[in-house]
């Protein structure tokens, strides 16, 4: 009784005293009447595919007998899962899931070969310490166990600039956001990307997909020369921020340190854009207007008030003469 759709099937080992190992899981597209079969493997701790088609046929034709040890679908979680996943597709998950389809919580890490110091290093006569750091190995992700994201360009303008350009593609990411849509068929995919990333991040509890999610949003709310070339984009991507923002608890993007957030910075700098831009359809600003309204009262955010580094700075001139 699975609906039909994109679902996310996790799991997680755990110990004798009840311990969770990290969380695994994997993306797939369930039609009709599919089947799905897993075995457990207890030496490496995952569900492996079944690829018997005996064995296949055999559960198809004693379904009724399965009954009594499987569990209901969660529908209550449904509408919900829906919102969050409505742009995911077979092709956004097969071009950004990891070659061997599993996502672990826990990236997947090896060590590459320990350089020895260099005489530059041995003639600086650096600490101790640090040169037992020098002789550790350097730690990198398995190929083929991490989440394929698309690479946020390194440069936010394109070769050959001018100052001025540069200074604009600066405070404009139209530029980068152009890239990045550029690696999709449709604008829809990205926001797919946007849709898995966070989903990765909230189900999978995958930390890294967390981080691209905040590059994503970042990029688009800043985009402010492509709120006019496509405002439906922009329409969708409020659409899915604000579904996003409805599972998560009201203190969850709070900086112990400075009490600030990088989601109150970047939407300040979204609603700005979106009011200022004379040319911008009225439906964009309304559902801007709504999200800005939402976000204000859950999070008890103020974007009223200006940023410290934005203020007005008083200089007397008395003490300069």
């Amino acid at each position: 009784m699975i609906p039909p759709g994109m679902h996310y099937i996790y799991y997680s080992a755990l110990n004798k005293e009840r311990e969770r190992a990290p969380r695994t899981g994997f993306f797939h597209m369930f039609n009709k009447k599919d089947i799905v079969v897993r075995k457990w493997d207890p030496v490496n701790e995952e569900l492996v595919i079944v690829q018997s088609q005996d064995q296949m046929e055999r559960l198809k034709l004693n379904l009724e007998s399965l009954d009594p040890f499987l569990g209901p679908y969660p529908y209550d979680n449904w509408k919900k899962w829906v919102a969050l996943s409505s742009r995911l597709t077979v092709d956004v998950v097969t071009k950004i899931e990891p070659h061997q389809k599993q996502i672990s919580s826990a990236a997947n890490l090896i060590a590459s070969e320990v350089q020895p110091p260099s005489l530059v290093a041995v003639k600086k006569r650096i600490l101790r310490a640090e040169q037992e750091n020098s002789l550790l190995p350097v730690l990198k992700e398995q190929p083929g166990t991490g989440l394929n994201f698309t690479p946020i360009p390194d440069s936010p303008f394109p070769e050959g600039a001018t100052a001025a350009e540069i200074t604009l593609h600066s405070l404009d990411t139209s530029y980068i956001l152009e890239q990045l849509l550029s690696c999709w068929k449709t604008s829809n995919q990205l926001l797919g990307e946007l849709q898995m990333a966070f989903l990765c991040f909230l189900v999978g509890e995958v930390y890294s997909a967390f981080e691209h999610w905040k590059k994503l949003v970042n990029i688009i709310c800043s985009a402010d020369r492509y709120l006019l070339r496509d405002s439906e984009f922009i329409l969708d991507f409020i659409e899915d921020l604000y579904f996003q923002m409805r599972e998560v608890p009201a203190d969850f993007f709070v900086d112990i340190v400075s009490q600030n957030n990088f989601l109150t910075q970047t939407l300040r700098v979204f609603f700005d854009n979106v009011s200022s831009c004379e040319k911008a359809d009225m439906k964009l600003k309304k559902k801007c207007g709504q999200l800005k309204q939402y976000v204000t009262e859950k999070f008890q955010w103020d974007f009223e008030d200006e940023p410290d580094d934005e203020a007005p700075v008083i200089v007397d001139l008395s003490e300069i003469a």
